[in-house]
């Protein structure tokens, strides 16, 4: 079996199953000093497939995963994928209502995970009748022979990859074999991504970005892969993994480099040259990032903006290696790139929810983003209206974001038009906090909103909160306020920056009684909430 052979397979599966025929001993990933080869990969996932079959698992079922970054998290993927059931991989942090929302939508069978994520997990399961069984690894390691291999075609679903919808509706974004290795085949042509390059990554498998781009992309083209957890104490641990490998490839959200340049300031037993280049997605870019990270570590033209959504099954657009960044006229925004090989971008009028007037607005000038491409989603699991919100005639992806196309067709991302904030990478849609925060007693409405902050390289949760009592004491605000942080914290994961208590009807709306979050962000960055504060907050 030859290499093109690899390449000319048209499931997620069949690539592997070809790759490991082709390649037995040749390294898939390194993770923790241990080396796991296509063969073991390969071996270990029948393995695995037959644990899954004796717990019942048949073609079509949907079997959610919560692991960490470990070589579990593959063999059970990929064993779920040999017997032609549906991966659907989660965020292992989420709360224990949100991960059982997720588990009755995607009408799970069955949790795989591992010891320590245990008892949230049996909580959630709680909750979700339709999950029949628990599985970790000592119950799917069995040494039984390996069921046969279903017959998947590229039109089947791969997995489930659900993104940050609201509480109440999460949604299951469905790709199809075909959309993945489609998308795989042009991302490694766009990153120019051959078997002579070394990636690290440290970015979580359960991320898109992390398990798409860098976990699924490699094999593909043969290339070696070192893993980190997305858990690092230190980004010097990153750092050290690429001068230590001579990775040539790296991919992270801008926050991950400005973290490098804030926390790494000795730099002596640090060499990046090998790097040819540094992908930087996820989040907004922000050319002072870039500046900084190359001049801290003496690179050049080495870190390149890429653009995507799960919806497209990651890519959209990259930024070809050692070619100069493009700023706009107006030197604000920094270009993604052209759109990816057959995928195709245009501008839309952003006409709130109606139909899209679909002549599509001349270079230079912003709105919504659309996208045509082999990577398009399915649609969202079991959620027609959702689906039909954003998939338009002729297989078109309304993204959600804002941006613009010069006249060379260069991309530029400017906005987002659902005011999600980016915490870290992670996107949190404001509704979800503010129900969390809604329910706490003495609450009358809240407010959530990401305020970008150049220290910490990434944005900041700040919350708005009207109480219902204004005379109240010190201790009682004071109280209030911990109860808040607390319970955002426990159930979204991440702890707010800022909380502000206000008197009523202090929270901006429109005529309709919607939100105005841009408007809100800028009356808390210029202080223009402060006569309507009654306790200033965390």
């Amino acid at each position: 079996m030859a290499d093109h052979e690899v390449k000319a397979a048209t499931t997620l599966v069949e690539m592997m199953r070809r790759r490991a025929t082709l390649s037995p001993d040749k390294p898939y990933f390194d993770l923790f000093g241990e080396t796991v080869t296509y063969g073991r990969l390969w071996a270990q996932s029948a393995r695995y497939a037959a644990g899954l079959a004796r717990a019942g698992i048949v073609a079509g079922d949907k079997v959610c995963l919560i692991y960490p970054t470990c070589a579990e998290f593959f063999y059970t993927f990929f064993g779920a994928l040999a017997l032609g059931a549906v991966p659907v991989p989660m965020y292992p942090t989420l709360g224990v209502e949100e991960t059982a929302n997720v588990f009755r939508d995607s009408e799970a069978v069955a949790v795989a995970t591992i010891g320590w994520f245990r008892k949230g997990v049996d909580e959630s399961v709680a909750q979700a009748p339709n999950v029949r069984a628990v599985l970790e690894p000592p119950d799917l390691d069995v040494d039984a022979p390996a069921p046969p291999l279903h017959p998947a075609g590229a039109e089947d679903l791969a997995f489930l990859q659900y993104t940050s919808g609201s509480t109440g509706h999460p949604r299951g974004v469905m790709l199809t074999h075909r959309n993945v290795v489609t998308t795989i085949h042009f991302m490694a042509e766009a990153a120019g991504l051959t078997s002579a390059d070394r990636v690290v990554s440290w970015l979580p498998l359960y991320h898109d970005m992390g398990l798409i781009g860098c976990a699924f992309t490699p094999p593909l083209t043969g290339t070696p892969l070192w893993l980190l957890p997305p858990d690092l104490r230190s980004p010097r641990q990153w750092l050290e993994r690429i001068t230590e490998v001579r990775a040539t490839f790296t991919v992270s959200p801008d926050f991950g480099y400005r973290n490098c340049v804030r926390h790494v300031r000795d730099t002596s037993g640090l060499d990046l040259t090998s790097l040819k280049a540094a992908l930087s997605g996820a989040e907004p870019v922000r050319p002072s990032t870039i500046e900084a990270f190359e001049g801290h570590f003496g690179l050049k033209r080495i870190i390149s903006p890429c653009y995507g959504l799960a919806e497209a099954t990651l890519a959209v657009a990259i930024w070809p290696r050692e070619v100069p960044l493009r700023l706009d006229p107006s030197g604000r925004f920094l270009s993604v790139g052209q759109p990816c090989p057959g995928v195709s971008v245009r501008i839309l009028t952003p006409l709130d929810g109606r139909a899209h007037d679909d002549t599509p607005l001349p270079p230079g000038t912003e709105g919504e983003i659309c996208v045509k491409s082999p990577g398009v989603m399915r649609g969202y699991y079991n959620n027609p209206e959702a689906t039909a919100n954003v998939l338009m005639p002729g297989g078109w992806l309304r993204t959600g974001d804002l941006g613009f196309v010069d006249r060379d067709g260069f991309l530029y991302v400017t906005g987002r038009l659902k005011d999600i904030i980016v915490i870290g990478g992670e996107n949190i849609l404001p509704a979800d906090v503010e129900e969390v925060v809604d329910g706490v007693p003495g609450v009358r409405y809240s407010a959530a909103v990401g305020l970008d902050s150049e220290r910490a390289g990434t944005q900041r949760l700040h919350v708005v909160a009207e109480v219902r009592s204004e005379t109240a004491s010190h201790d009682d605000y004071h109280g209030l306020v911990r109860e808040i942080v607390s319970r955002v914290h426990r159930t979204r994961g991440h702890r707010p920056a800022r909380v502000l208590l206000v008197r009523a009807s202090s929270i901006p709306k429109t005529s309709s009684g919607k939100i105005q979050r841009s408007r809100l962000a800028q009356m808390i960055r210029q202080g223009e909430l402060h006569d309507r504060v009654v306790y200033g907050g965390h």
